[in-house]
């Protein structure tokens, strides 16, 4: 009798668990049936999901699978950090770098330093935008110290970066991920995206190793000496196995390690992008050999001023150039589009700045958390370490997602938020990828005129995730598909 008191029990504990998520409007029948053939894919039997299907005009939700689970959402993260920045910095928001100069110039020697002042900007450098390339910036560098008749620098170039803190990497982190270009950390003065790269070809065979054939603008180990070293110990893979080469960093010495593998069909200008360790040191290396190319000498070192502690008040400098990025509605726009995660902790130590906090990624993510808020979303669902989503350890609900993405619709800076959504699979929404999390967020416009907002999280799957992603398109699909909801 107990035995059979305790399986009733366990069914209807069953049932109520597996009938929660059924919300009060109707789903077609068709939808069901292809909601029910995702959730069978073998890929998702230890998998975890959540997903929220709004009305995009009222709000109210038309389907939801365990909403309030808290789910590592990878780089639909990035959703978070980019509205609260259009919200709190406005569209025209503009960084600026300065470049300025401590002692006086005589006989066309500057007899002090040359200083690159920056204040967060992640483009500086940047290849995506005209007016931030390297080329642009040099230029008009070198055109500022010919103005005033500089032709020879007595002292440093020196990087400052006080306006952020100088843990360059938020915590939360993988350590296999800062290596590599997506893994590049934020500093007050960033250069290039912080990151150079790697040309790479194929051995003769599968198993053989494979070449390093040059390098773009490496970093150096340290002021003034020898590039960092680089051990590649990447090996030749199947024809087809696309990029599998990665960069791990050593943590107690300046040596970066190769590791992986590069396609036995590689192409002739393959190449892997590899993170800065010091993006400030970067910055002012780079400079450095930039003066000394368009023949300005440099008798002193590239510094970082995060390594010295005799760096002279910004008031007590004369300032040669001002840089502005472009404004903020441009960022945001390959932030979301490119998914570029030094954007996203640039933007999160902004918000810090611009809550005039000491910058750092906690009083960051409370301005976030703080705009969340506001805009309907329980504290407690969003519970993030970083502003990008590369983080393992982050947790957001499906609920949350798309509670910001229907509330974003109502703000003046709806348009460029929307704009700088990339389309995927013909779909207007982002999406995220880590190691066992798939994600997309967005708005879809059914066959019938029907607007709809959805977030949609899967977590703990195995296997193929390219398995996973086709599979919840097609959940997508059917939605896109028309007729799938009726709102009562």
């Amino acid at each position: 009798m107990q035995k059979r008191l305790y399986f009733l029990i366990c069914c209807v504990i069953y049932l109520f668990f597996e009938l929660a998520w059924m919300p009060a409007y109707a789903q077609s029948q068709a939808f069901l049936r292809t909601w029910n053939r995702f959730r069978q894919i073998p890929e998702l039997r230890h998998a975890s999901i959540g997903m929220v299907v709004m009305d995009a005009s009222s709000g109210k939700i038309v389907f939801q699978y365990q909403p309030e689970v808290g789910l590592a959402p990878a780089s639909c993260n990035k959703v978070f950090t980019a509205a609260t920045a259009l919200d709190r910095l406005g569209p025209a928001f503009r960084y600026q770098t300065l470049l300025a100069y401590s002692g006086s110039i005589r006989f066309h020697t500057l007899e002090g330093n040359l200083y690159l002042l920056g204040s967060g900007d992640p483009t500086l450098g940047s290849w995506r935008y005209p007016s931030t390339t390297s080329r642009s910036i040099w230029k008009r560098w070198i055109d500022a110290l010919r103005e005033v008749g500089i032709e020879r620098i007595q002292g440093d170039i020196v990087g400052v970066d006080h306006v952020f803190p100088t843990q360059t990497i938020p915590g939360g982190w993988v350590w296999e991920d800062v290596g590599n270009y997506y893994g590049a950390g934020c500093a007050g003065l960033n250069w290039h995206e912080n990151q150079f790269d790697i040309a790479l070809q194929p051995g003769k065979s599968v198993g053989d190793a494979a070449r390093l054939v040059g390098m773009r603008n490496p970093p150096y180990a340290a002021s003034g000496g020898e590039h960092m070293q680089i051990v590649n110990e990447l090996l030749t893979g199947e024809a087809g196995s696309g990029d599998q080469a990665y960069v791990f960093f050593d943590l107690t010495r300046p040596v970066i390690f190769l590791r992986g593998t590069v396609p036995l069909d590689a192409a002739a200008d393959f190449s892997i992008s590899a993170s800065v360790p010091d993006p400030v040191l970067y910055a002012a290396q780079q400079f450095r050999d930039t003066l000394l190319q368009a023949g300005i000498a440099v008798e002193g070192q590239s510094l970082a001023a995060h390594l010295h502690d005799s760096i002279p008040p910004v008031d007590q400098l004369m300032v040669l150039d001002t840089v502005y990025s472009p404004p903020l509605n441009k960022i945001i726009y390959w932030f979301l589009h490119r998914s570029i995660n030094l954007y996203g902790e640039a933007l999160t130590l902004t918000l810090a700045k611009q809550m005039h906090t000491p910058a750092s990624w906690e009083s960051g993510l409370d301005a976030i958390h703080q705009f969340c808020q506001e805009i309907g979303i329980d504290a407690t669902a969003v519970n993030t370490v970083d502003g990008s989503g590369l983080s393992p350890i982050n947790r957001v609900t499906a609920h949350a997602l798309a509670t910001l993405l229907y509330q974003a619709q109502h703000k003046p800076w709806f348009a460029d938020f929307f704009e700088a959504l990339p389309v995927i699979h013909h779909i207007r929404m982002k999406d995220g990828y880590i190691a066992g999390v798939r994600s997309y967020a967005g708005y879809i416009d059914d066959k019938t005129g029907k607007k709809w907002v959805f977030a949609f999280i899967v977590n703990n799957f195995t296997g193929s995730s390219i398995q996973v992603r086709d599979a919840m398109w097609n959940v997508l699909d059917a939605i896109q598909d028309g007729h799938s909801f009726s709102v009562k």
